[in-house]
């Protein structure tokens, strides 16, 4: 009896221990998991910080005792003040749920372009305790009728573990449909799983087969309130009310994951998550691990592409009308626990905006490709393009810090000079760059002294960040690595990685025009030759070089030198109809398909000039009737003018004349125009042959203008020989005159 109740006294005095040792066991577990979710937070990479105004915490009250452990935390799990992340889950058996603040403005517009960038956090690659991790959290997007406190349920209990607090809850064996799984979900959904726990155990109301097929932690996505994203297993359950209880049987579930990728996930380190929502395709791009925390490019994205989203998966069209998506988390741990942490860089209703790079050479005027080229030497212009597209803030003081391209010279060693500008949309307000700001060879910080804005809050809607350099002079063909720069601000965090390009190593072309100065005759063209040349010898391949031409400053059309001609020769024509100056200058540099250039050459193109012939009307003096011969001088001063403006010493000139003789009335004078020279010699002019009265030669440079009438007296030149009496009148005629410099 005595050894019964000795007995007894054991089995009480166990079952104390129990009671005590049990919850000591519970508070060492939280302290492991606690420390465990503050050294998540205080790694938290650079971000936004949060403002407790742009969230909602779901409210779990009708679903029993179960409490919302998702907060807003400092990096020391604070709450109530300055917020840097969100903390879901810490402690084993959790369930936290955290939505946009829709009405206070914080949603996700479906009619605009929409990104979110942010970080996460699912704890350490070990727990010091050795326990298991679990389960994983979700990001969603949806118009659930429960708004801001949707939650997995069935009415009476949240969904745990697998459920992950969005998909439906498969811990009923006797559900025989997937539409009763769907209908446990959050509705009007579409989320993105983080999945750190694998639930593949084959055992009804357990909730335990949803990762069937899928092999470790993974990303995937799908419609929660979908009935197709779920599959049926297993058979009718048997009940036996003799024993209350199940003997066999029962349905269980597996979830039909979309897009899945294996990850790694609680490594002990923060991962970076972009979502881009793409308003014209209605879907959503996300992009996992695209940055490592210290901000370098992620070495190794993962990117879950999305089809085109139905308006049925949101309820519908009418369910849509207003056009926002309220979005956020949930997070859910069973036995097994882990702190899943999340901090944002951008925040698409607060700002949504861009910034993309692009490098000008302004050398070779041209726009660099990613992968491009440019020469040794090349003025390079790199920019950083800044755009404002929606939100409901500014985007506020905004800090360049940038990370310049390497073997790119950006400042000659003053402090005081401007090596850049920010230039804003508006054309207002432009400021220099000084390289005082840079902080390195390649880096500098620049806060910009304007905010951006949308146009009808007046803007300005964008800024170019411009820094200017040199290409270096390498020996070799040298590849610049893209290199990432941080656009830092009070409401978006955005990176920008700088193009890759390749600087050419310096190839120096020479170009030698065969004449520099050139005459040609009138309507001619003129003749441009020369030869092109590599300063190292290398063969000319003349289709692969560009001609370039200014004529009188004005560009001429580009062209190609002719593989007809041998290599490396130049040869051209500049069209008499483009030769509009007496003196015209021509400007000729030839380029290779790497943009190397010749030095720029001149050509004078004189045209050689012509001869001109300038004649006033004339006339003959009076005479009274006579039946005699005689001869009758001209009246007044007459001007024959021979302009010369051909080159020194060209061919002699020569004047000559014909003409059909003076007529009153159709009465024909009674005698000829004459021409007579010093000796006396007269020549009767006619219209059947020319007759010379004048010659002439180019004795000196430029213009050279001879009055023939001056050459000769009154007795000689031309003259007028009355052959006898002419009926009183006023005769007149025309004079044909052949002013030429034929030999």
């Amino acid at each position: 009896m005595r050894k019964q109740n000795y007995g007894y006294l054991i089995i009480i005095l166990f079952s104390i221990l129990t009671f005590f040792i049990s919850p000591l066991q519970v508070l060492a577990d939280s302290g492991t998991a606690l420390e465990e979710a503050k050294a998540g937070a205080r790694s938290a990479p650079d971000n936004l910080g949060l403002d407790g105004a742009m969230f909602t915490k779901a409210d779990f009250s009708q679903y029993g005792s179960r409490f919302n452990s998702a907060n807003l935390v400092d990096a020391n799990l604070r709450t109530g003040g300055d917020s840097r992340a969100i903390l879901m889950t810490s402690q084993p058996s959790q369930v936290g749920a955290i939505w946009s603040n829709l009405e206070g403005g914080n949603y996700v517009d479906i009619t605009k372009k929409q990104t979110m960038s942010m970080w996460m956090y699912f704890g350490p690659k070990k727990h010091t305790d050795g326990k298991d991790f679990g389960d994983g959290m979700a990001f969603v997007l949806q118009k659930s009728s429960d708004g801001a406190n949707a939650i997995a349920h069935d009415g009476s209990s949240i969904g745990t573990g697998e459920s992950l607090g969005v998909w439906g809850i498969d811990d009923n064996r006797d559900m025989s449909t997937t539409a009763g799984i769907a209908a446990t979900a959050i509705q009007n959904s579409w989320a993105l799983e983080f999945d750190t726990h694998t639930n593949n155990d084959a055992s009804p109301s357990n909730a335990t087969y949803f990762d069937k097929g899928v092999s470790g932690q993974h990303i995937a996505y799908g419609y929660p309130g979908d009935s197709e994203t779920y599959t049926r297993s297993g058979s009718s359950p048997v009940y036996l009310p003799i024993i209350g209880t199940y003997v066999s049987g029962g349905y269980y579930y597996r979830m039909n994951h979309e897009g899945t990728k294996q990850v790694d996930l609680h490594d002990g380190t923060w991962h970076h998550l972009t979502v881009t929502w793409d308003p014209v395709k209605f879907q959503a791009t996300c992009v996992f691990n695209d940055k490592n925390p210290d901000g370098s490019i992620g070495t190794n994205p993962v990117e879950i592409d999305v089809p085109s989203v139905k308006a049925a998966e949101f309820g519908g069209y009418d369910n849509l009308s207003d056009h926002k998506l309220r979005w956020g988390f949930t997070a859910t741990t069973g036995s097994a626990y882990e702190a899943n942490l999340i901090a944002f860089e951008s925040i698409p209703s607060s700002v949504e905006g861009d910034a993309t790079p692009s490098i000008t050479d302004t050398t070779q005027q041209k726009e660099v490709a990613s992968n491009g080229t440019v020469n040794s030497n090349d003025q390079l212009a790199i920019k950083y393009n800044l755009k404002y597209d929606s939100g409901r803030d500014k985007w506020s003081n905004i800090n360049a810090q940038v990370v310049l391209p390497e073997n790119v010279t950006y400042q000659t060693g003053n402090y005081e000079d401007v090596i850049g500008s920010v230039d804003y949309g508006d054309g207002q307000g432009s400021e220099p760059i000084y390289a005082s700001e840079l902080t390195g060879t390649n880096t500098l910080d620049h806060i910009l002294k304007r905010n951006l804005d949308s146009s009808d809050r007046g803007g300005p809607t964008t800024a170019t960040i411009t820094i200017n350099g040199v290409a270096n002079n390498v020996t070799t063909n040298t590849d610049v690595a893209s290199v990432r720069s941080t656009i830092n601000s009070d409401t978006l965090i955005k990176d920008v990685d700088m193009l890759p390009f390749t600087i050419l190593k310096s190839k120096p072309i020479n170009l030698v025009l065969d004449k520099n100065n050139i005459s040609v005759n009138p309507n001619k063209s003129a003749p441009i030759t020369g030869t092109v040349s590599y300063v190292d010898g290398t063969a000319i391949t003349n289709s692969e070089m560009t001609v370039h031409a200014n004529l009188n400053g004005t560009d001429l059309d580009n062209f190609k030198m002719s593989n007809d001609d041998a290599s490396g020769k130049l040869n051209f024509e500049i069209p008499a109809d483009k030769l509009t100056e007496d003196t015209n200058i021509l400007k000729v540099y030839v380029t290779d398909p790497n943009g190397n250039k010749t030095a720029t050459s001149t050509v004078k193109i004189s045209k050689r000039g012509a001869l001109a012939l300038k004649v006033d009307n004339y006339s003959f003096g009076s005479i009274n009737q006579v039946a005699s011969s005689i001869l009758i001088p001209r009246k007044g001063d007459w001007k024959i003018m021979v302009d010369d403006s051909r080159e020194k010493g060209s061919n002699p000139w020569n004047l000559s004349a014909k003409t059909g003789g003076l007529y009153d009335s159709g009465a024909k004078f009674n005698g000829n125009v004459i021409y007579k020279n010093a000796n006396g010699i007269e020549k009767v002019l006619n219209n059947n042959s020319k007759t010379l009265i004048a010659n002439g030669s180019k004795t000196q440079e430029g213009e050279q203008v001879t009055n023939v009438s001056q050459m000769w007296n009154d007795s000689e030149g031309l003259l007028l020989r009355s052959n006898g009496s002419n009926i009183s009148g006023n005769y007149s005629g025309e004079m044909n005159w052949v002013l030429s410099d034929t030999i």
